[in-house]
Formats: C-alpha cells, sequence, structure tokens
C-alpha cells in the first residue's frame, strides 16, 4: 500500500451532505473527480443541493431522504447509492449536532437524539458500507468528530460523549478492517463558523468549512502505508 489513491471516478458518500459542512466536503470531492452522494433529513436541503452540484457535474451527484439513525433509511440510501454508481469507496460520517444542556438537566429524550444520530448512525453507515469495502480490499472511512471528542466541556455532555464513542468506535473499526486496507481516520475540529450568511464575514479566529474539504481531499490523498488519525483543527 505505498501508492496513493486517485480519486477520479472513485465514489464517496457524505452524511448531513445537503448543507453546511456536509456539502462543502460534498463539493471538494466532487471538485476532485469523485462522484458523490448525498443524504441528509430535510428534504428540500438535499433536493437543491443536488440540482445546483449537478449543474456544475452533470451525473456525479446522488442525494436522497434518510435520517442516518434508522437502519431501514441507511440500507436503502446505500444500496441506491450503489446502483447509480457501483462501488464504495469513501464515507464520511458527518452528520451530527448537540445539546446545550447540563448533564443533571438533558433528559433522556435530548439524550437519545443526539446519540441516536452521532453514534447510532456512524455505526449504522459503516455497518452497511463496509462489506462492499472488504469485497474491494480498498477504502477510506472519515468521521468528523470534534475537540468535545477530546475533552469535556460545560453544557454539552451529551454532546461530548457521543464524539468521544465516535472516535472510540473508529479506532475499535480500524483494528477490524486494518487487513483488509481500509482507513479510518477521525477529524476533531474546534468551533467551525459552517452556517454563515453570505454577507457574514470569514471570522478567523474560526475554522472554516473549506479548512476541512482541504483536509479531506489531503487524507484521501496521501500515500496508502500512512495511517493519519485523531487530526485536531483549531482557529488561529
Amino acid at each position: 500500500m505505498t501508492d496513493t489513491y486517485a480519486l477520479e471516478g472513485k465514489t464517496a458518500i457524505v452524511t448531513g451532505g445537503g448543507k453546511g459542512l456536509g456539502k462543502t466536503l460534498a463539493r471538494f470531492l466532487l471538485e476532485a473527480g469523485m462522484n458523490v452522494a448525498i443524504c441528509g433529513r430535510t428534504e428540500t436541503a438535499v433536493k437543491q443541493t443536488v440540482e445546483q452540484f449537478d449543474a456544475l457535474f452533470p451525473g456525479n451527484v446522488f442525494g436522497q431522504v434518510c435520517d442516518v439513525s434508522k437502519s431501514a433509511d441507511v440500507a436503502s440510501f446505500v444500496r441506491k447509492v450503489k446502483d447509480k454508481f457501483g462501488e464504495l469507496h469513501v464515507l464520511i460520517n458527518n452528520s451530527g449536532f448537540g445539546k446545550e444542556t447540563l448533564i443533571w438537566e438533558t433528559s433522556e429524550k435530548a439524550w437519545d437524539e443526539v446519540m441516536d444520530t452521532n453514534v447510532k448512525g456512524t455505526f449504522l453507515m459503516c455497518k452497511e458500507v463496509v462489506p462492499h469495502m472488504i469485497n474491494n480490499k480498498e477504502g477510506y472511512i472519515i468521521n468528523i468528530a470534534s475537540q468535545a471528542a477530546l475533552n469535556g466541556y460545560a453544557n454539552a455532555g451529551v454532546y461530548c460523549a457521543s464524539k468521544f464513542a465516535m472516535v472510540g468506535l473508529g479506532k475499535a473499526l480500524q483494528e477490524e478492517v486494518r487487513p483488509y486496507g481500509i482507513h479510518v481516520h477521525s477529524l476533531n475540529p474546534a468551533l467551525i463558523q459552517s452556517q454563515k450568511a453570505e454577507t457574514e464575514k470569514v471570522d478567523d479566529g474560526l475554522i472554516q468549512n473549506e479548512d476541512l474539504g482541504n483536509m479531506v481531499v489531503y487524507l484521501l490523498s496521501q500515500p496508502r502505508r500512512l495511517k493519519i488519525d485523531n487530526i485536531g483543527l483549531w482557529g488561529y
């Protein structure tokens, strides 16, 4: 595995790809010559993003509404991606959110909502995609975690717990899929200025979506002999 990974013509899945960071990641991968399948919970966002990208990269983008916390949704989405593009090569687990609440004031419902999306969603996507990667003896899984996966923050207990779990899941998965030539990476960005309005100025003290896009393409472009993990990113 000393060769670099050729992205041209390969297929990537980006969860939460209808808006924000996921949309930017999808654009960077399309610009690198990949086929990209996005999913998200909001039909309007997914549809608009697919239409926008299809005008720029005709035939190279697919989108479907999918709740990553539901196994039937995930199975349907992955099946349709494979039907359209063939083999699956890259999975970016980007779907996620948090709740701003003290741990002892966090409702069971809020806990389940965050954990089901951030952790169970990552698990279900990997469960569906990894067997295809094993058959191909290649693949990349990139989990968009957080500095909250490495540090505790007040008023973010459930989010921290979910991101710690996401990184732990990725580390265990890496040991299981190593014999098949599959790489698992975790990105741990600090605060991202993700959903800024068109007129909003760039805050140089915060990470921008494009910074993550560049990092993802960088990871996928490294010699396959390298194992790079738990990459921290902060605003300067």
